[in-house]
């Protein structure tokens, strides 16, 4: 098993950086460059996306449950339940949570486990690393941006 670990410092008060991870136009927002589109299938715990993909992750479909919520301490966990043949992780499951770092900024914490699909372990965590910089990038460009 892998795991990826990241944590960075984002310049907003977490309440903020948050609604990147807690509404669907965050999600999509957070996801640009590796995902085109995101569909959502119900409301909260056991909510699934369907997310195609692009870029470095190649053209297809992953979906994740939300298996893991918690508002009041800012972090959600989503579990992939289809690869859609494109993910090659198994047992992939990713959590995220928003830290205060004081009134004006936040610490993003990132943790994903999984099993490589048929490719070595060093190529698997590229993917999968390539993914957090993409998503952080994104996280820092709404934030300077005033998406959030």
């Amino acid at each position: 098993m892998i795991t990826v670990e990241c944590a960075v410092r984002v310049a907003a008060p977490a309440e903020r950086v948050w609604k990147l991870f807690a509404t669907e136009e965050g999600q999509r927002r957070a996801e640009e460059g590796f995902v085109s589109s995101i569909e959502f299938e119900g409301k909260g715990l056991g909510m699934v996306r369907t997310m195609r993909t692009e870029g470095h992750i190649g053209d297809g479909y992953v979906k994740e449950r939300l298996d893991h919520y918690d508002e009041a301490e800012m972090e959600m966990m989503f579990r992939i339940i289809d690869t859609g043949d494109v993910v090659p992780f198994a047992d992939y499951c990713g959590f995220a949570k928003i830290i205060p770092a004081g009134a004006s900024a936040s610490v993003l914490l990132m943790r994903s486990t999984f099993v490589p699909v048929d490719m070595p372990e060093a190529e698997a965590r590229a993917v999968s690393e390539e993914n957090y910089r993409l998503f952080i990038a994104n996280v820092h460009a709404a934030v300077a941006a005033g998406d959030v």
